[in-house]
């Protein structure tokens, strides 16, 4: 998509292929969500790149030395936290933070830093084969919890976005409040405190901050990243 105009509550979405007119739109664009999308998001989620890598199947004895009671999403208590499970075919999956740009993101360093974090909270699977990765864009919103709503009452305009951190596990779940809030059905849907709120803006301190930096929130990243992760292992 190229642009959005809406006019008359007409919203027109154009196309490199043309321009489509709609009633409504439901936007999930995640972590690929441009800030000139729509004024509605614009500054309220940041992009961070995710990695994840899955491994072969494990067997009994690796599992029950992983003392794995469950397939449940795990994760820990870190900052910069891994998150992880053992899926229904006997797999380790298990991501965490990646590069800091997407220009970085497909060097084999940060793929193998997952690696060896796995090494380090599971050790009987030390060398055990790896047969999946992957890397990507998540959306993280200014307090780090997931949206599922209809933000301004007078706009047909809905969105699920922020899952950043917390709420991946809410996306199967967001497909459908989605789809019952486009069709009028939202009235019947069970409330889930938060998540129907709109993604929280920044304050003035911190709007004017984002503008002023946001040529340089890289930078701001990366320090942001080495403190934490002192935070985790040293301090």
């Amino acid at each position: 998509m190229t642009g959005w105009e809406t006019r008359n509550g007409v919203h027109y979405l154009r196309t490199p292929g043309g321009i489509v007119r709609a009633r409504a739109v439901g936007v999930a664009t995640g972590g690929y969500t441009s800030q000139s999308l729509h004024p509605q998001l614009k500054n309220r989620l940041f992009p961070i790149l995710s990695n994840s890598i899955v491994t072969r199947v494990l067997t009994p004895a690796e599992i029950e030395a992983c003392n794995f009671r469950t397939h449940q999403v795990i994760t820990d208590t870190r900052i910069l936290r891994h998150y992880y499970r053992l899926m229904p075919d006997g797999r380790l999956q298990i991501g965490s933070r990646s590069a800091i740009t997407g220009n970085d993101a497909p060097q084999d360093q940060y793929r193998q830093k997952l690696v060896e974090d796995m090494y380090r909270k599971f050790p009987a699977l030390r060398g055990i084969q790896v047969d999946y990765s992957w890397w990507g864009w998540v959306d993280v919103s200014h307090d780090m919890m997931p949206r599922i709503t209809q933000p301004d009452p007078a706009q047909s305009i809905y969105y699920a976005m922020g899952y950043g951190g917390n709420g991946v596990m809410y996306s199967a779940q967001a497909g459908k409040r989605l789809a019952a809030l486009i069709a009028g059905k939202g009235a019947s849907l069970p409330p889930l405190p938060i998540f129907g709120s709109a993604l929280p803006f920044p304050n003035v301190r911190e709007m004017v901050e984002s503008q002023m930096f946001a040529p340089f929130r890289r930078f701001g990243q990366r320090f942001l990243y080495h403190w934490y992760h002192l935070k985790d292992e040293v301090i």
